[in-house]
Parts: C-alpha cells; structure tokens; sequence
C-alpha cells in the first residue's frame, strides 16, 4: 500500500508537470473528463498495475499462511492429544515395571526360601538315614527306656511301634532280653503314633517307671512320619 500510495504521488507529480505546459489558463474553458486510465500519465499507470499485482501476491501469501497456521494449530491439538494418550501409556507402563520388579523380588525370596527348605531337608535327610533301623537290648532296658533314647523316638509313650515291630520276638512287652535286635520302624504315619501314645496310655508301665501322665497326639501336631516327630524334636531342642 505504501509503495502504490508513493507511485501514485510521483506519477500524479510528473503528470501535473507535463499538464501545466500545455493545459489552458485558469479562466479559459475548462472540460472535466471521467476518470479513465487513458486520461492518466503511462508511469501512474504502471505503478499502479505494479502495486496492485503485489498486493495480490501479499494477499495470497497470507491466505496460504493462514491456512498453514490453520493446519498447524490442527497439528498442534493432535499432538497434545496424542501427548496425552502417551503420558497415560508411559505411566502405566511404569506401574506395570513396578508390579514385575516387585514380583521379581518376591520370586527372589522365594527361590531364597525354597533353597533354604531344600537344604533343610537335606539335612534332615541325612539324619534320617544315620538313624539306626534297629536296636540291641541291652542288660536293664526297657521297650518304655529304648522308645525314650533320643536316636529312637525320644518318645517313651512310642514304644508300642518297637513291640508291634517285633511281636515274632517279644510275647510280653515288659520282658526283652539282652543281645535282642529288635527292629525300629521308621516309615511311620501320623495314625500310627496317635495309636501308639494311646495303647501306651491304657498299657501300665514297666516296673520302676513313674511316667508323667501325658493325653493322646493330636493329629494336627504330628509330623508325617515318626521320623520326622523325632527330628522335628531334635530340631526344636536346638
């Protein structure tokens, strides 16, 4: 606009110029002519047609960066929306890697665990086998003492599982004699000993023996086997 206005005033100059040398006096006849590009300098002309034809150019150029700022403020709302939708996915995923961390650190726990369990019942293991699977009566012992012994049961109201063991060499459980061997079951159920400690209870001990008066294993408190009641004492002793 500013350069159309600036050509329009130096063509309209020159014009007036070029007009003044021939144009007739003030107060001769003077004819006003329509405005028509005829009328005007050629360099008022061209100006104008110049300016007019930038001014289009600049009009385009904005209507194509309107359009443009259109399409990227269009961009711009996609991004923060899928910014969104990311930041929700990055935030799951990171309670997701907390949930498997902490998981994993269980996982370590429990191998930690079941390791120890392992080695305990290797260890248990070996004291079974070293346990002795019979015995030779010595002079003064008794099925109540050998049950007692703590390489036996370590439980004297046990000794029922020594006689029924052996009834093809003991007729009466409160006679056995020296050099005896008498065999010591080990593969013992639960059943087993809350039978046993309850025939012991209604059998009256040997002679010599005061037993402390003791009520029948509850199932629920009795290892597996025997062997175990036995090591299990043996542990807890420790």
């Amino acid at each position: 606009m500013k350069k159309l206005l600036a050509a329009l005033s130096i063509a309209l100059i020159a014009g007036l110029g070029t007009a003044n040398a021939g144009c007739p006096a003030p107060h001769e006849n003077f004819v006003l002519y329509s405005p028509d590009f005829a009328f005007y300098p050629e360099a008022l002309i061209k100006a104008y047609q110049q300016a007019k034809k930038e001014n289009e150019e600049l009009a385009a150029k904005l209507k194509k960066c309107q359009e443009e700022l259109a399409l990227l403020k269009a961009k711009e709302a996609e991004l923060k929306q899928r910014y969104g939708e990311l930041s929700a996915q990055v935030e799951e995923l990171k309670r997701r890697i907390a949930e498997i961390e902490a998981l994993q650190q269980r996982l370590a726990e429990l191998k930690r665990e079941a390791e120890h369990k392992l080695s305990s019942c290797e260890e248990l293991l070996k004291k079974w086998e070293s346990l002795p699977k019979s015995y030779v009566v010595k002079r003064g012992d008794t099925l109540w003492g050998i049950s007692a012994k703590d390489y036996i049961y370590g439980d004297p109201w046990q000794w029922p599982l020594i006689y029924k063991a052996n009834r093809d060499k003991i007729k009466n459980p409160h006679l056995i004699y020296p050099h005896q061997k008498l065999r010591i079951p080990r593969d013992i159920t639960c059943k087993d000993i809350i039978e046993a400690r309850r025939e012991a209870l209604r059998t009256p001990p040997p002679p010599g023996v005061k037993p402390k008066k003791v009520g029948p294993v509850k199932a629920e408190v009795v290892p597996p086997t025997a062997t175990d009641y036995f090591l299990c004492k043996s542990c807890r002793a420790k």
